[in-house]
Parts: structure tokens; sequence; C-alpha cells
């Protein structure tokens, strides 16, 4: 007989999202689910059309929707939301208070915080910014950079506009980010100047010239520079346009209503993993994305408006893309950076406790570190606010759900 290692309250049960959920299409579709979430899983199954639009509906998307669809059984064919437009960045930032939006921690304890208010300010002038250096719908922004808030104000910019973004992060070498780049052929290129990894200061910059020789598409480069940390030097560049991040702040905000695009409309490149050969341009659109992630974010995982969601990932790895999008939840985002056993194998487990976050993403291979460091989470730590871990990247083992249970 399987183990049941948890299950929630009854209370819990009636104060989540998917209970709301239900009651919300029983009311509109005229479906009793009784409480029982198979009927309501089968329901949406065989339901695609009303499912996906009880979606929008609930979520209280920002844009014009039509009830247009065209199902085929082959489904990479079928067109959900046909001539149905919204704006992805406008759903993330429909929040503008001072309530925290963004933080960021580095491995070294560098700490920085950005509220709502702040958050929408910085993406206005970016879009300015990128309608200086004529950056249009569908040109291609590539980000060479650590996981720092700047790196998702420019994401959230370039969604803003309709430009597609893509991004890797530093432990990519020089061959690698020229594979994934050159197939997309970006226009500008956002870098950092540097990394740090287990204390250890890694120079990103002085990798610029051999990425341009490459890639001969970028005609501009914006260069953020390390959280904390001051500029390195760098020389310039012949025929490219070279612009300092903090060039941003002195321009003016845009003023003009953010333009809806197609709900098919492209928002992202990603990558496969390159195992079997070339890296594979993967794009994806942005209804589909916005829905799937809020689906994700308040069904699955029960995120509500001021929790603090923290996953530990890259901006190379699809969870970036995952994690920036439970803006639209209205919660708020930890964004960490470094080797996340710098100087004390519970190093994320104290940011988690320290920073009151509610929902903590880690990779199986992370639970079998703390398993082998022997780490003891109870007798330190106490996790009061934690409500939720993720495991993903490779299946957990038995193991590693038992440690999680047990401390």
């Amino acid at each position: 007989m399987p183990k049941k290692l948890w299950e929630p309250s009854r209370e819990l049960i009636k104060n989540s999202n998917l209970f709301k959920y239900e009651k919300f299409v029983s009311k509109n579709y005229k479906y009793n689910f009784s409480g029982k979430y198979k009927k309501l899983l089968n329901w949406s199954v065989k339901n695609p059309k009303d499912f996906w639009n009880s979606i929008w509906n609930y979520f209280e998307i920002i844009g014009a929707k039509t009830d247009k669809f065209k199902l085929t059984k082959d489904l990479i064919n079928s067109k959900f939301f046909v001539n149905s437009k919204l704006n992805f960045a406008e759903n993330l930032l429909a929040k503008n208070s001072n309530q925290k939006a963004i933080t960021f921690v580095s491995e070294n304890g560098y700490r920085e915080q950005k509220s709502w208010k702040e958050l929408n300010i910085d993406v206005k002038k970016i879009i300015t910014f990128y309608k200086k250096i004529n950056i249009s719908e569908k040109d291609r922004i590539a980000a060479y950079t650590p996981n720092q808030i700047e790196t998702v104000e420019c994401f959230l910019g370039a969604s803003a506009i309709g430009s597609i973004w893509s991004s890797c992060s530093p432990d990519f070498g020089v061959p690698g980010v020229i594979e994934r780049f050159s197939q997309i052929k970006p226009k500008l290129l956002v870098i950092t100047d540097k990394y740090y990894y287990n204390g250890k200061e890694i120079n990103i910059i002085e990798r610029l010239p051999k990425i341009l020789k490459k890639i001969k598409s970028i005609k501009s480069v914006l260069i953020l520079n390390y959280p904390g940390k001051k500029l390195r030097k760098f020389n310039k560049i012949k025929n490219i346009k070279i612009y300092n991040f903090t060039e941003i702040k002195k321009l003016e905000i845009s003023r003009n209503k953010l333009k809806k695009f197609d709900f098919d409309h492209e928002l992202a490149i990603l990558y496969s993993s390159g195992t079997t050969g070339k890296p594979k341009c993967i794009c994806h659109r942005s209804g589909g994305v916005l829905l799937q992630h809020l689906k994700e974010h308040q069904l699955h995982c029960n995120i509500k408006p001021n929790d603090n969601v923290f996953y530990f990932t890259t901006c190379g790895w699809m969870m970036w893309n995952w994690l920036v999008t439970a803006l639209a939840s209205k919660a708020s985002i930890l964004l960490f950076d470094g080797f996340p056993m710098y100087k004390s194998p519970d190093l994320l487990l104290k940011i988690v406790n320290k920073e009151k976050v509610t929902l903590f993403g880690i990779s199986a291979k992370y639970i079998d570190q703390l398993i082998k460091q022997n780490v003891k989470v109870k007798e330190k730590i106490k996790l009061k606010s934690l409500k939720t871990i993720c495991s993903t990247g490779s299946p957990l083992s038995k193991d590693g759900f038992e440690f999680v249970y047990r401390n």
C-alpha cells in the first residue's frame, strides 16, 4: 500500500483557491462537482472550451476575449481564443502599490527590494529606452545575466512592447550562448558585467567581443552591473552602441497606453537542453503562458495575493519564467543568485525563513544535497510562513520525500 504523506485539513480545502474556483465553475456552468476533484478534472478535459474560458474569467485577465476556438484532434494545430487580445506585462503589473514586489538576495547576503510602484516606473523607463533604440514588435532581445531584478524588468519591458525575450545564465559558456542566441538573431543583448559563485568573482563582460563576433545581428548592448557592486571597466567595441543601465534611470517614463497583442503573440524563446545535438528553440506565446501559469500558481500551488514566492533558479531555466509570472497573482517574488550552500548548507532555508517565503521551489538534487550534508532543519529553522515546497527538474526519490516530511 502506498503511504499517504500528507492531506489537507477541511479548513485548508475550504480556504483554497481550487475550492473557490470549483464554486465559480458550478455557478457559471451549472455543473455540480460535489467537492470531488476527479469530477472537476474530468470536466476540464472533456470541455476544453468551457474550461479555458472559465480560467480567463476566473482570473479576470486584462484583455479582450472572444469565444472562438479551433480545436482539432492533433493538439498542435488547435487554436485557442482566436482574435483575443492581451498584453502580458500589463497583467503582471496590475498592482501599483508601495508593497514589496521583488526582492533580490545574493550568496554574500547583499539584498535589494523594489515595490510595485518602483517596478512599474522602471518598466516604463525601459519601454522608453527600447523605443529610443528602435526596438519594436517581434524584435528579439537576448539576455546573458544573473538572476537579478533588472533582468526581470527588462523582460517585462520587452513583453510590454511585443518584443520577444530570450535569456541564458552566465554559467553557460560562450559556445553555449552563441549556439542558442545565433539562431534567434537578437537586435539587443542585455549583459551583466560579472557574477559570483561560491565566493568567486567571474568576469562576464570579457566574453562580449567573442559573442558579438559570432552574432552579427546584435546592434546594441545594454550593460547591467552586478547588484551592490561597482561596474567593471570594459573596452568600447566598433560599430556597436553600448548603453549602461544607469542611463535608463534618467529617462522619462513611457505614458503611452500598452498595446494589446494577439493571444498567440510570441513572448519568449527557450531552448532544449542540447543533449541531442544543437539546442532547439522553443517559442512560447503570451496568452497560453499567462493562463497556464495562473492556473498552476493559483489552482495547483494555492498562491494568493501578498504571498512571497521563491524558486531557486537561474534565468536560463524555464522555472525563471514560471517564477516571474507569479507577479500576475499579485504575489511578490524572491530572486537568489549564487551558490545555494555558500558557507552554509542551509543558506537557502535561512533566506526562506528570514524573507517569510510562502512557496519554496527547488530541485530534487538540492534536497539530495541536504540529506548528504545531514542538515537538521527542524532543530534550527522554524519556517513559519512556508506553506508549499515544489520540487522539479528530476523525480524526487523516496528518501527525498521522507526527508521533507520528517524535517
